[in-house]
């Protein structure tokens, strides 16, 4: 039996080992991330580390802890129907870390930089940072005020508009203006063709919103871009036109939507959503109504399914960093257990499926660049980019889930206490994000659409095959291409089933790809490793493969 002092001694380690690990995962997290600085400077050369380091160092220092004071259950929002005196306010309550938060988040000048033509792969370096502490209340909302910057830059000149365009791209959360967009109805959900709120124009001809809205976050918006249905006689989405919604009046009178309730949601807790009932709400059309549909799916939705997988991503690098200091400063057996080769190999194949994610939608996001910047002309590129959005919205969502899941598995018993390490609100955060913008079955059937309706996939196997690809690319073309002649030839209940391998093969060979051209890019560097891991179909226990999952971990 051992002694006190036994006991003791022992105790005193164990906290000294994570004290260790604590001080670890507060360094910079671009500068201790070669594989995102190379990634940063295979499109801007070193233009931006200034800003991304100092970024950095305040979303470790400032970002979550603020962040983590907001989640506690007893700081979590809460609506305001009426103030001390009955006067209705109809306003979310919120802890003063949230405000805080917003402001490290909007410093950055996220969405400025993205509201310049060509400037949203800059911005998205600085959401990947951001979103290293979770959806942090505020991501969501960046994203969503986007898609309105997107819409308003588009859609004709009204008195407003360049106030609201001022106001969203400020960067500070206190002086801002914060985007929501509200088409969920609960008859609907991804079915929007089935909404019924109703838009109709006022005696001095101004549009007006009636009906409810089922799924609404950032319940506290200053600008609300919502679908309603401006011709009852019209079904489906055709039916639909796109509106915005400011939450005050000219006057300085609050517009007419009152919340119902909060909803109880699994993660992003500290992002308020709610209920939400429109009483003749004053309303500005984006665009002729007819076009509303169109604008929301091409500009709306699109973005901000390119902001989810750089949000997600993001969080699951932070997961990853977490659970590999952890590993190198936790004792199990006499022995750290990064020396373990199961632990290794967790955080090997989280590692190069991450490094992988992290090249797809850089590249993504660059080509979303260069076709508003004309340097890509052509209906075919608008569609390759809206099938890779689609894949990439879908393969980073769902292995994110699974890369944070298995770092909480390197943190065993501690991982599950969220008072611990950010991981299980990294967990529940990536698991509302990934039905977010859309679910995988919705991601998937809209790519079998497009493939029946565009030929996708012809443009797909064009684009990939126009780069120099190594034989392990190749192999899993070929095998891409035999399976989209067996798929084309089936009846469509079995293309319904059979769409889940397409997309799943294109998605990974996107990663792929623009993984190998990152890794030769960074000789000597861990890419190309990464890269080897990444195409390995089969797991071998022999020599050669230890060596190659400890060379990403050790």
């Amino acid at each position: 039996m051992k002694t006190i002092e036994e006991t003791m001694k022992g105790n005193a380690l164990g906290r000294q080992d994570l004290a260790e690990w604590e001080k670890e995962i507060r360094h910079n997290p671009y500068l201790g991330d070669e594989d995102f600085q190379h990634s940063v400077s295979f499109y801007f050369g070193d233009r931006l580390d200034s800003e991304l380091t100092e970024f950095a160092e305040r979303v470790v220092s400032e970002l979550e802890p603020l962040v983590h004071e907001n989640h506690l259950r007893h700081n979590l929002p809460e609506i305001e129907h009426y103030d001390g005196v009955g006067q209705n306010t109809e306003r979310v309550v919120h802890h003063p870390s949230y405000a805080a938060a917003g402001d490290v988040i909007y410093s950055s000048r996220l969405l400025d930089r993205m509201a310049k033509p060509g400037g949203l792969l800059e911005a998205m370096a600085f959401m990947f940072l951001s979103s290293q502490a979770g959806e942090a209340g505020h991501n969501c909302p960046a994203a969503c005020s986007a898609g309105i910057i997107r819409v308003l830059q588009k859609v004709p000149d009204f008195p407003l508009k360049e106030y609201f365009l001022e106001k969203l791209t400020e960067p500070s959360y206190r002086t801002n203006f914060t985007g929501a967009q509200f088409v969920t109805e609960v008859q609907g959900g991804s079915d929007v063709g089935a909404n019924a709120a109703e838009a109709y124009r006022d005696e001095q001809g101004r549009w007006r919103i009636q009906g409810e809205k089922w799924f609404c976050s950032n319940a506290d918006a200053d600008l609300i871009l919502m679908t309603a249905r401006f011709d009852p006689s019209v079904s489906g989405t055709k039916g639909l036109g796109l509106f915005l919604v400011p939450a005050v009046l000219e006057s300085g009178e609050r517009n007419h939507y009152t919340m119902r309730r909060l909803k109880e949601k699994l993660g992003t807790k500290t992002l308020a959503t709610a209920e939400m009932d429109f009483h003749g709400a004053r309303a500005f059309s984006m665009g002729h109504p007819e076009e509303g549909f169109k604008i929301l799916m091409q500009n709306v939705l699109h973005i901000s399914r390119i902001f989810n997988a750089f949000c997600v991503v993001g969080m699951a690098r932070r997961a990853f960093h977490v659970a590999l200091a952890y590993a190198k400063h936790r004792r199990a057996f006499g022995r750290l257990i990064i020396e373990y080769p199961l632990v290794q190999e967790n955080l090997a194949r989280i590692k190069a499926e991450n490094t992988a994610l992290t090249a797809s939608i850089f590249a993504e996001a660059k080509l979303q660049d260069e076709l508003d910047t004309g340097k890509i002309e052509g209906e075919e590129g608008a569609l390759l980019l809206r099938l890779l959005v689609n894949l990439n919205k879908y393969l980073t969502a769902l292995w994110t889930v699974e890369h944070i899941h298995h770092s909480l598995d390197v943190l065993a018993g501690n991982g599950t206490i969220e008072s611990f390490s950010s991981i299980p609100r990294l967990l529940q955060d990536s698991i509302i994000c990934e039905n977010w913008e859309g679910t995988h079955n919705v991601l998937r059937m809209q790519i079998l659409r497009d493939i029946h309706r565009y030929g996708i996939d012809e443009i797909f196997i064009k684009h990939v095959e126009s780069f120099e690809i190594d034989d392990p690319i190749k192999n899993r073309m070929n095998r891409l291409k035999k399976d989209l002649d067996a798929f084309k030839n089936a009846e469509p209940n079995l293309q319904s089933l059979q769409i889940k391998s397409v997309v799943h093969q294109m998605a990974v060979i996107y990663a792929a790809l623009r993984l190998s051209i990152e890794a030769k890019d960074q000789p000597g560097g861990s890419k190309s490793r990464c890269l080897d891991l990444f195409l390995r179909e089969e797991e071998t226990a022999g020599a050669g493969y230890l060596e190659m999952i400890q060379s990403l971990v050790l």
